[in-house]
């Protein structure tokens, strides 16, 4: 950004950010109070970091958008709210393609990239918000806003919505009985709010199945030679588990049951005072992931399994498995995975930033010149190898239906999304069979 900077904050006892303007350094109004709302309805830190990060990036777009404009001779005095939130939004999905000679020059100036459908969904969601808890701009009437608060002490946000009322005989009675305040408490008063924010969507939402980036003969070797246990450990987790990388870092010693031989993924939100117990923080808990799954059980494919369980046994008595976190405090909670060096030390690495799980998983495979890989994929990785290669008999696969139900998805369109051909062994799997016919390539000659 080149106007405002996001500057570290604790705000409701929560690690966040405040957003600061360059160079003079002021605080930009509003924002704390953002933070406040999102963390009182209970918003994860995660998410509250990133909303406000795309409420930052918008201010800053706003900025360069009267810049340029001035620059390029329009008139950037007043404008529609909806027109800056649909060039902003525009900037998002279009960038430098725009057909408006300002976005342009506001991406070129800003260094604006493309970004995904879900990232946009992001930005309208947290803008989504900022309106809705702006008390400034409460006034439904006023049909235009004035750009960075043209005539106020304070910068403005826009106007993004209309609040309709309704009222009943019987909710009136209620009102006029207690208190308006004790209406709303009690439900009497429904209130919809109308979202005037455009919806931006790129592209076809079919799924594409790409190549396989992650072969599963690959893992099977480098595996067994990557010397931090915990690393290997967590690795081997979803190898032979095909776990969700969420689901992994969340999994507690009391999840893992050496002599069954049996792990289990859990919904976080059925056991909340269990992690209050282990001393983690609302705003921790909240933080905590969950897509869903049709069981709990964690079915464990051989032979990855074997390598889980020696690293996890390996994991457990290692002098590097922190026990005392960096304030040489004995660690409470039970999680299985940990920050093993600095600041964070003994920390649950659920609860690090997803960027560096990211980075901490490419570094580690580029060791073996393995590229443009995520964690995922090795849950990609597992589904494919259940349905077409994984021994059975005398065939390979489990076919669809089983994987779907072993790797415990609820729905089956959800594995087909995980199913990957390998082109190489569908063209040996025909010349086997060309062989077993009699086959050979003379018979095709005139």
């Amino acid at each position: 950004m080149k106007n405002f900077k996001m500057v570290p904050a604790v705000v409701k006892s929560v690690k966040t950010y405040v957003v600061e303007s360059i160079p003079d350094k002021l605080l930009v109004s509003g924002v704390e109070q953002y933070c406040s709302a999102l963390i009182a309805i209970g918003r994860a830190r995660l998410t509250v970091n990133s909303y406000v990060g795309a409420l930052a990036r918008y201010l800053d777009f706003v900025v360069e958008y009267v810049i340029c404009s001035l620059l390029l001779g329009k008139v950037a005095g007043e404008m529609k709210y909806e027109d800056i939130v649909h060039v902003f939004f525009e900037s998002l999905t279009v960038g430098c393609n725009s057909d408006d000679e300002v976005i342009r020059m506001v991406c070129v100036r800003l260094n604006r990239r493309l970004v995904k459908r879900r990232t946009v969904n992001v930005y309208r969601s947290a803008l989504k918000f900022a309106f809705e808890v702006s008390d400034k701009f409460v006034n439904s009437t006023i049909s235009k806003m004035t750009l960075l608060g043209q005539g106020s002490d304070k910068p403005g946000i826009g106007v993004p919505y209309k609040s309709y009322m309704e009222f009943s005989r019987s909710n009136s009675q209620r009102i006029y009985q207690t208190s308006f305040l004790a209406g709303c408490i009690s439900g009497g008063i429904k209130g919809s709010y109308v979202n005037l924010l455009p919806k931006y969507y790129r592209g076809s939402a079919r799924h594409y199945i790409g190549e396989l980036r992650l072969d599963f003969h690959k893992l099977l070797e480098i595996l067994p030679g990557i010397k931090n246990v915990r690393d290997r450990c967590l690795l081997a987790l979803l190898a032979a588990g095909g776990e969700r990388i969420s689901e992994a870092l969340q999994t507690l010693t009391i999840d893992i049951d050496p002599d069954t031989n049996s792990v289990l993924a859990i919904d976080p939100s059925n056991r909340p005072s269990l992690y209050y117990e282990m001393g983690l923080s609302v705003s921790q808990v909240s933080s905590l992931r969950w897509k869903g799954r049709k069981n709990n059980s964690v079915f464990l494919m051989p032979p990855f399994d074997k390598v889980f369980w020696d690293s996890y046994a390996e994991l457990l008595v290692s002098d590097k498995y922190p026990v005392f976190d960096a304030n040489r405090r004995w660690v409470t909670h039970k999680f299985v995975f940990r920050v093993l060096k600095g600041k964070t030390r003994g920390q649950p690495l659920a609860l690090a930033s997803e960027g560096v799980i990211r980075k901490m998983f490419k570094r580690l495979l580029k060791k073996y010149n393995i590229v443009n890989v995520s964690p995922h994929d090795i849950r990609h990785c597992y589904v494919t190898f259940l349905i077409h290669e994984v021994p059975v008999g005398d065939r390979r696969g489990f076919g669809v239906e089983v994987a779907s139900d072993l790797v415990s998805h609820v729905k089956l369109e959800s594995t087909l999304v995980y199913d990957h051909l390998d082109r190489s062994t569908a063209h040996a799997d025909i010349e086997d069979g060309y062989k077993k016919i009699g086959y050979h390539p003379e018979m095709l000659k005139p």
